[in-house]
């Protein structure tokens, strides 16, 4: 990638896109690091939805930048959620339904295409949902289990789950949006250790009150796989 492209991508350099989309150029969108990573991811990565909202997504020749994945395996979602931008998330979420990559423009396969993109997953098996949780970004998380509920019955390389994530972190706001959107949603973790034994071990308030729903669906979870 030109130095030139990567600064644009990192500074949000708006005026050279509107240069480069008047030229039609767009083996200036086409460039990637040695990593891997477009000018989205750059652009996610420092969080400039500005660049986002001004790159010409629906040229047939940009989609792919949307949708592409880095060595990693990381998309531009996957980086916007390690940052904690809801705005890009938000963006990217809307706009996967206005440009799947087959350039179908209807609400059945645009509504295919948002789920498509929240549930794709890097070389960890992480979807966005993994990696907004283990970096800490609620809002981030939030915003993907609404877009998508059934994201939290996805479990990632190492067997962890949303919930796992999220009640291994004292999140029980998000624990709580997790069972309110999807009941079924999985409550695996690493080395066995599941959601409910994440509750205790924090301590947490509603690892005391006994009544909670949050403790009464993850002990007969428990009770249902030992027996």
């Amino acid at each position: 990638m030109d130095p030139s492209v990567y600064e644009a991508a990192r500074s949000g350099d708006v005026g050279l896109l509107k240069i480069v989309k008047k030229k039609a150029s767009t083996g200036f969108f086409l460039q990637k690091t040695p990593k891997g990573n477009n000018v989205l991811h750059i652009a996610a990565e420092f969080k400039q939805i500005a660049f986002f909202i001004n790159t010409p997504l629906d040229d047939h020749q940009c989609r792919p930048l949307f949708w592409a994945a880095n060595k990693k395996g990381n998309t531009p979602l996957h980086v916007a959620a390690r940052v904690g931008s809801d705005e890009i998330v938000e963006f990217l979420i809307e706009h996967a339904k206005k440009s799947p990559p087959t350039g179908g423009a209807d609400l059945e396969s645009g509504g295919e295409a948002r789920k498509e993109l929240l549930e794709r997953t890097n070389m960890e098996k992480e979807t966005a949902l993994h990696v907004a949780l283990r970096y800490g970004y609620q809002r981030v998380a939030h915003l993907l289990i609404e877009a998508n509920p059934e994201l939290t019955c996805l479990t990632d390389m190492v067997n962890e789950s949303p919930l796992f994530l999220a009640t291994s972190k004292d999140y029980m706001q998000t624990a709580n949006m997790i069972l309110k959107h999807c009941p079924e949603s999985s409550f695996q973790g690493v080395n066995g250790v599941t959601a409910l034994h994440a509750v205790v071990t924090h301590k947490s308030e509603l690892a005391i009150r006994k009544t909670s729903d949050l403790i009464y669906m993850l002990y007969f979870d428990i009770v249902s796989i030992v027996g």
